[in-house]
């Protein structure tokens, strides 16, 4: 029985944090932010480099299309829904109300964690769905490896809204843990990975974002290597050395997986302690 009291309390939780989120601002704000994105890169590729693009395939051309802005679309949008699972009662007079209901602190998190990620998916699939239609005007077909991108873009949602879900548990205020979640994920990464990686040597196995090209890298055929060593310079001049690394399929499903496992267990001890010291 308590087991089915648990699928029962999930099930509400997910229930009414998705109906939220369906008529917030944020995401019907953000839908629309997709939605033109999207069209806007869309018509910059068929503009700029049409000729390049016909003569290809739909798996070069999702390459391109996916590589401009997949990811950082996808931490946006993580962050921003993942970023105030927890904080939307501590810091808020909601929990007064919700955290003295007979529910798991646990069961209520997951709810509201599946929710974000349905919500997120529908608007990241945007993405998708006008390259897949742009791919069908181009070729009159879409390249199936589409529905593994889809796969990875499901898993990559979910370990930014982990991600997010960890500093919302950190923070009070509901817009805190979303600031600081979108600093990380959109400027914060990607500045270490360039130190670490581009300039230092170093594979940037740790980094989210790093893993998650894996979403765009598969359309890339042969896929590129895990690491590759240029240089520059002038005559007379030290030449200075450049490395361009790429994640391999299984490291950056692993570390995607790392990331939901761990900052989720870590975000629901949170939400429980919160509930004590509240």
């Amino acid at each position: 029985m308590e087991n089915d009291s648990d699928i029962n309390q999930y099930m509400i939780s997910l229930k009414y944090q998705f109906k939220s989120y369906l008529r917030t601002k944020r995401f019907i704000g953000l839908l629309l932010f997709t939605t033109i994105i999207s069209i806007g890169i869309t018509a910059l590729l068929l503009h700029d480099e049409y000729n390049m693009l016909k003569a290809g395939t739909p798996l070069f051309y999702f390459y391109n299309y996916l590589s401009n802005f997949s990811v950082d679309l996808v931490v946006i949008i993580g962050a921003f829904f993942g970023g105030d699972i927890i904080s939307t009662d501590t810091g808020t007079n909601a929990a007064y109300y919700t955290l003295v209901q007979p529910v798991r602190r646990s069961v209520l998190f997951l709810g509201r964690y599946t929710a974000a990620l349905i919500s997120s998916f529908i608007i990241v699939l945007v993405y998708f769905i006008v390259g897949a239609g742009s791919s069908f005007y181009l070729y009159g077909k879409v390249t199936p490896v589409v529905f593994e991108g889809l796969g990875i873009l499901v898993l990559f949602l979910a370990a930014a809204i982990s991600f997010s879900a960890l500093f919302s548990g950190i923070f009070k205020g509901q817009s805190s843990g979303i600031i600081v979640s979108v600093l990380l994920l959109f400027l914060g990464f990607p500045i270490i990975d360039t130190f670490v990686g581009s300039i230092g040597g170093l594979d940037p196995v740790f980094s989210l974002d790093f893993a998650g090209e894996i979403m765009y890298l598969i359309f890339d055929n042969p896929y590129p290597a895990v690491k590759v060593v240029s240089s520059s310079g002038f005559p007379h001049k030290v030449a200075s050395t450049f490395y361009t690394f790429s994640p391999t399929i299984m490291q950056g499903l692993g570390v995607i997986t790392a990331y939901i496992v761990i900052c989720g267990v870590i975000a629901i001890i949170l939400y429980a302690r919160r509930q004590i010291e509240g």
